[in-house]
Parts: structure tokens; sequence; C-alpha cells
């Protein structure tokens, strides 16, 4: 299987998969007021910068599929390295979480029905 091997500050690695994925992410954020140029968001909140890993499976025979996390939200500091290296493997780090994804409208009509009342309720908030 392939798999991420991540470090931060060369601390012990996370290996990140599973024979089951179809998506895996390690994923830096930086958000908030990042330069000089930026508009400030009025709320002065502290910049948020954080490392989160994760997965989606795809399973065989209609099983539920999950959203998986190896690492979610990790607090990053400036000057933090984080080493990200693809691998394969055929043995990975259990994830620390998982919940069932949303399964997929696969009917047309029902999935008609669902954007429609989606749109007549948003209709009003949207329109000028």
């Amino acid at each position: 299987m392939y798999a991420l091997k991540v470090s931060i500050n060369d601390g012990a690695p996370i290996v990140a998969g599973a024979d089951d994925l179809a998506v895996l992410n390690a994923i830096i954020n930086c958000v908030g007021t990042l330069g000089a140029e930026t508009k400030p968001d009025g709320a002065g909140q502290a910049v948020d910068l954080h490392l989160s890993i994760g997965g989606l499976t795809a399973r065989k025979n209609d099983a539920a599929d999950e959203h998986l996390r190896w690492l979610s939200l990790h607090p990053l500091q400036v000057g933090d390295t984080v080493t990200v290296q693809l691998i394969e493997t055929s043995v990975a780090d259990a994830p620390s979480s998982g919940e069932e994804a949303a399964q997929r409208q696969r009917d047309e009509k029902e999935y008609f029905e669902h954007c429609k009342r989606v749109y007549l309720e948003l209709k009003e908030q949207h329109e000028a």
C-alpha cells in the first residue's frame, strides 16, 4: 500500500496508510493574518498553524466508508520542520480516529429532489 511517513522536528514518524484507502493526505494549514498586506479579520484572532493527516476509505462490497485521522489539528510554530515521505509498505500505524463517511446519493431522482429542497430553502437568502 501507499503510505505517508510524517515526522515533526525529527520526532518519531507517523506512518499513515491502510489497504482500503482511496484518499490520503497530510495538510499544513496557516490561517489568519499571514502577511503585512493581509486584511485583518477584525476579531484579533491569532494565526492558526496546524498539521492534519487523514484519509478516506473506498471499501469493497458496499461496506461503509470512513474518514480516518492519524493526526488532527496538531499545533505548529514558525520554525517547525515537517517532513513528508511517500512510501510503499505493508504495515502502517492505526488511525487515532475514524467516522463514517456520508453515503453519496446514487439515485438521480433522489439527488435531484435533495438539491431542489436545498435550493428552495436557501433561495430567499441568496437572491437580491
